[in-house]
């Protein structure tokens, strides 16, 4: 007998809807879109043979819509999760560490770069479907909720008989005088333009230095800076550390959607796992993975260090691939 499979599901209300949208020309997924989306989630976690799912509450009721949408009875039972819902970050963040406590196989996340680093703030080895619906997204990707609900269903019940459909990931780590104050997922931008105003960081004039994850050609946002200059991808071993300037060699990058500009590089290097890079413009104001958040004063030592400790993610299409080999979708679409 497969384990009692339940799976957690948490949608940022809050993605995509940053300055971005309004000085570039991203399109914009809305809430009742993402309701749209989770009822997807919904119907292909049922029809995989899910036990149970938490979802996140929030103040758009995106779980609920989904729910109130679905004109058929479900076999597996749903929960919303009994917390205080403060509509920030930390709604993400607690929903992640409740639905580890409770035995969640994996989660469905919802939301852009910001919003699946806050979750790795929690998940530990919970494997994610990283689903994209923010601003600029290179973490997550675009996957159909149908889809995203059957690789997560089947992991669920049949995890422990699949091998090779978890990818590790990497990260920055941020520390302070050598301890860990947050991460990044995929960038770290260090401006010298103390004023926080709008936490989503767009302006590239600003920024002195990046330390980048992953970055190719046909990223978006700040990794791009990277995939134009020096690339690397998320399977490479390392990371790339920028120092920008006029003066430096002359890409052009889409550092938002329509949003194309020239950007000097005066100097990159490789990074290694474990090796501590020193931040070298103080005070400053750190964006990680494209939004403000931490302030680095005068007085500290601060450093960027590269891991592999990022969240475990479940590769989709290798998963459905195993799915069908072993045969395990022929108890899809079983009657309630």
């Amino acid at each position: 007998m497969p384990p009692h499979a339940i799976v957690g599901c948490i949608a940022n209300p809050m993605a995509g809807k940053d300055i971005r949208r309004l000085v570039a020309y991203g399109s914009r997924i809305d809430n009742q879109e993402k309701v749209n989306i989770v009822r997807r989630i919904l119907l292909g976690l049922d029809s995989a043979g899910v036990d149970e799912v938490l979802l996140m509450p929030d103040t758009y009721h995106i779980g609920l819509k989904a729910l109130e949408g679905i004109h058929r009875p479900l076999r597996l039972r749903t929960q919303l999760l009994d917390m205080h819902v403060r509509g920030d970050a930390d709604d993400s963040l607690q929903a992640t560490r409740r639905m580890r406590e409770a035995g969640a196989r994996c989660l469905i996340v919802l939301g852009g770069d910001g919003t699946h680093r806050v979750v790795a703030k929690a998940s530990a080895d919970l494997p994610l479907v990283a689903v994209s619906t923010g601003t600029n997204n290179v973490f997550p990707q675009m996957i159909e909720g149908t889809v995203a609900g059957l690789a997560a269903g089947v992991y669920a019940r049949h995890g422990q008989q699949l091998d090779g459909v978890i990818r590790p990931t990497k990260r920055m780590e941020i520390l302070c005088n050598g301890e860990l104050r947050d991460i990044a997922l995929v960038d770290v931008a260090v401006s010298g333009q103390q004023f926080v105003g709008a936490r989503a960081l767009w302006d590239v004039s600003g920024i002195q230095e990046l330390f980048i994850t992953q970055g190719t050609p046909a990223n978006i946002g700040f990794s791009s800076i990277a995939g134009w200059g020096c690339p690397v991808t998320p399977q490479d071993r390392q990371a790339v550390h920028l120092i920008l300037g006029d003066d430096g060699r002359l890409v052009r990058a889409p550092i938002a959607p329509g949003l194309i500009v020239p950007v000097g590089i005066k100097a990159q290097r490789l990074i290694q796992p474990g090796e501590r890079v020193p931040i070298g413009r103080v005070p400053a104001i750190l964006a990680l993975d494209g939004e403000r958040e931490v302030l680095v004063r005068a007085g500290e030592r601060w450093d960027v260090m590269l891991t592999w400790h990022g969240p475990k993610v479940l590769d989709v299409a290798r998963m459905l691939d195993e799915a069908q080999r072993q045969d395990l979708h022929r108890e899809w679409g079983r009657e309630p």
